[in-house]
């Protein structure tokens, strides 16, 4: 597993694609342990598509990225929807936007310009507290801007790899 970025005494890994069964089982026992994922078979499932994983000095999982394709009506293009659960030790000081950080550069490195392929990262604020002014600014400071809301009011977020291509119309967040 490659170190993609170093981070506060965390080890950011790009695991996308390479999980191994050892990695598997702890990412299920997390995600189980810190009440993210209770399902034992939606972990798994979920496991296949994890992209980083941060580990503390003792080898620890304490925060994990994934991501699916998926076309989003809304922006009338294909992304890569994203996800992450960071441990609760370790959601302040910045882990989890280093973590979008790492996923979207590589996700970038690997598919930007490709035909066909998803044209950026898309998240939808699915934690209330990504709905406050802090939220909103941390969001922002990684590049994401605010294509709208989803019916039942969750903000939906996008970065797209080339921003120069003409993609869906953004809008600026409130707050």
């Amino acid at each position: 597993m490659p170190v993609i970025s170093e981070f506060k005494n965390r080890q950011i890994h790009w695991v996308w694609g390479g999980i191994s069964p050892a990695l598997r089982s702890q990412l299920i026992e997390f995600w189980r342990d810190n009440g993210a994922i209770q399902d034992p078979f939606e972990a798994w499932r979920r496991s296949l598509e994890v992209a980083c994983v941060a580990f503390d000095s003792s080898e620890q999982i304490v925060g994990v990225s994934s991501v699916y394709c998926a076309y989003c009506a809304q922006a009338e293009a294909p992304y890569w929807f994203y996800r992450t659960f960071v441990h609760e030790d370790s959601r302040t000081g910045g882990l989890a936007p280093r973590i979008f950080t790492c996923t979207f550069e590589q996700l970038k490195l690997a598919y930007a310009g490709e035909n066909e392929a998803p044209i950026g990262l898309m998240v939808i604020a699915e934690n209330p507290k990504l709905e406050t002014a802090p939220g909103i600014r941390i969001i922002q400071r990684a590049g994401l801007l605010l294509l709208g809301r989803t019916v039942s009011g969750q903000s939906v977020w996008h970065r797209l790899f080339n921003p120069c291509v003409m993609g869906p119309t953004e809008s600026q967040p409130h707050g």
